[in-house]
């Protein structure tokens, strides 16, 4: 889990890559977050269904949850 992979780095086994989404707003003791520079690497990630899935209510209320967030640093591809 990233928890984990944050307490592995504050204790001093190395460094790691983490999402944007997983920095905590407030400084914390011991681990250092830095920033990429440019370019800043990037993933997509999407969200797929077998064509013959019978709850698309289920998939529309997940879409919808995400939507709703607020996700600072990602970018929509689509609506």
């Amino acid at each position: 889990s990233l928890e984990t992979i944050k307490y592995m780095v504050a204790s001093g086994m190395g460094v790691t890559v983490v999402p944007q989404l997983s920095v905590p707003k407030e400084p914390q003791a011991h681990v250092t977050y830095i920033k990429f520079a440019a370019p800043v690497p990037t993933r997509r990630v999407v969200l797929v269904w077998r064509r013959t899935f019978t709850r698309y209510e289920a998939i529309a209320a997940l879409r919808n949850c995400i939507y709703a967030c607020e996700l600072p640093g990602v970018k929509r591809l689509s609506d």
